[in-house]
């Protein structure tokens, strides 16, 4: 059972490898994912809520956080990514 397992794992991080030694490609994809799942959940509410609309309000407000969480770490890596490269190269005698 332990050598499924492994195998399991190996082949998920030789798959993922592209994606994860790109962090920022691996935000950007969870936030498309995140927008592509919110967009989703509220369509189905609203298809299941009929006239309904207090169901849709409530599924948008609730899952909100999740989809500005996954823009907020995008947005993040890429301005410390800014900041790296346009950071002076020289040496300012600063510890760590």
């Amino acid at each position: 059972m332990k050598t499924i397992f492994r195998s399991a794992k190996a082949v998920t991080e030789k798959t993922l490898a592209p994606v994860t030694a790109r962090p920022l490609l691996s935000y950007s994809l969870q936030l498309v994912l995140a927008v592509a799942l919110y967009a989703a959940g509220i369509a189905v509410v609203a298809t299941a809520s009929g006239e309904s609309r207090i169901a849709v309000v409530l599924f948008a407000v609730y899952f909100l956080p999740a989809v500005l969480r996954a823009w907020l770490q995008v947005y993040w890596r890429l301005r410390d990514g800014v900041k790296r490269l346009a950071a002076p190269r020289r040496r300012t005698g600063k510890a760590l």
